[in-house]
């Protein structure tokens, strides 16, 4: 399989897939090193395609769906971030990202795409595994999430879920 067709294998698994691919998992099913992978993504994204790295993985970005979104400001640190994450979470929303504001770099987004209680933990257990630091630490924990869900009352309810555990930035 040459380079091309190795990128046309990715993009289909991508198209395919109803959840995000590892790198791994690509690299295996190409018979190549996951760092291949990883330069074969990159040529990708450098020809215009959308393709998105979440903590699970690869993956195409689909556009928001026809649900309500919503930009909460919160302010915590490391012992509240699953706390945070599952309000929002079991409360009927998806986290998309995580972004803060840094004085020389302007805004940096990690990308989350959190949906359920099982992609918070696997999130908590790859920031514990590799000994991460939260984005936040750089904005001394002030961050903010972009978070959809189908209506607005579950965007209140996550606002209030959030509130009530003292993590909204000014409250």
């Amino acid at each position: 399989m040459d380079n091309t067709q190795r990128r046309e294998q990715i993009l289909q698994m991508l198209h395919e897939s109803t959840t995000a691919v590892t790198g791994t998992a690509l690299a295996k099913a190409c018979k190549v090193s996951r760092q291949i992978i990883v330069g074969d993504v990159a040529i990708l994204r450098a020809q215009g395609i959308g393709i998105i790295s979440t903590p699970r993985g690869y993956q195409l970005v689909t556009p928001l769906k026809k649900g309500c979104t919503r930009v909460f400001v919160c302010c915590h640190g490391m012992d509240l971030m699953e706390a945070e994450l599952e309000a929002i979470v079991d409360n009927g929303g998806i986290v998309h990202n995580v972004v803060i504001e840094h004085e020389v770099y302007g805004n940096l987004e990690g990308t989350l795409n959190l949906h359920s209680r099982r992609d918070v933990q696997q999130y908590i257990k790859r920031m514990k595994d590799s000994k991460a630091e939260l984005l936040s630490t750089i904005s001394g924990g002030i961050h903010t999430h972009l978070v959809e869900a189908n209506t607005e009352e579950e965007l209140d309810a996550i606002g209030q879920a959030l509130h009530d555990l003292k993590v909204l930035y000014g409250d």
